[in-house]
C-alpha cells in the first residue's frame, strides 16, 4: 500500500517540474550526488522514472500529479501514449486498474504473433478480446495484421480507456 508521506510543499522545496517536458530538476541539494540544476530520476527495471526523496523512492509520474494538482492521485496514473518515461502532464491521467490494463500496447511473451489480441489458430490468425472478464471471438483472418485490425476496432469500441 502506498503511503503518501511527502507533501506538495516538500516536493516543490527540492524539485522543479516542467509540465511541457515531464522532467524534474533539482532546485536544492539534498545529497552529495545531487547538484542544483541536475535532471532528477533514473529509470527502474520496468521503464518508469523514479526519484529518491527523503529516503523513499517515488515514481515521477505520481510526483508530477502531486506537483500539478496539489494532491496524490486517487488511482493509478496511466501514460496515455504508452511510454512509461514520458511524464509530460498532458500525457498523464488517473485511471483504475481496468482502465490501466486497457491501454497496454505490447502482447505478452506467450503471444507468438507479435500483435495484441492475435493468436495463430491452425492455418489462420484468430482475433479475441476480453470484455467484462469474458473472452469474445472476433473472427479468423488470413494475416495477423487483419486480425490485429479487428482487435483494435473492438478495443476502441468496448474499452473506454483505450488510447491506441
Amino acid at each position: 500500500m502506498f503511503v503518501a508521506d511527502l507533501t506538495v510543499e516538500e516536493l516543490k522545496d527540492v524539485l522543479h517540474y516542467d509540465p511541457e517536458t515531464g522532467q524534474f530538476t533539482w532546485i536544492k541539494r539534498t545529497a552529495k550526488c545531487v547538484h542544483v540544476g541536475d535532471v532528477a530520476g533514473s529509470p527502474d527495471k520496468a521503464g518508469y522514472i523514479t526519484i529518491g526523496i527523503k529516503k523513499r523512492i517515488y515514481k515521477s509520474h505520481r510526483l508530477a500529479w502531486l506537483y500539478m494538482t496539489g494532491e496524490w492521485p486517487k488511482g493509478l496514473i496511466d501514460h496515455i501514449n504508452g511510454n512509461k518515461s514520458d511524464n509530460r502532464f498532458a500525457n498523464l491521467r488517473v485511471v483504475d486498474e481496468s482502465g490501466n490494463s486497457q491501454n497496454i500496447r505490447k502482447p505478452n511473451r506467450q503471444n507468438k504473433s507479435g500483435y495484441m489480441g492475435v493468436i495463430k489458430y491452425y492455418n489462420q490468425w484468430r482475433a479475441n478480446i476480453t470484455i467484462n472478464n469474458k473472452t469474445q471471438w472476433l473472427g479468423d483472418f488470413a494475416t495477423p495484421e487483419e486480425a490485429h485490425s479487428a482487435y483494435l476496432a473492438a478495443k476502441r469500441k468496448h474499452h473506454d480507456a483505450c488510447t491506441i
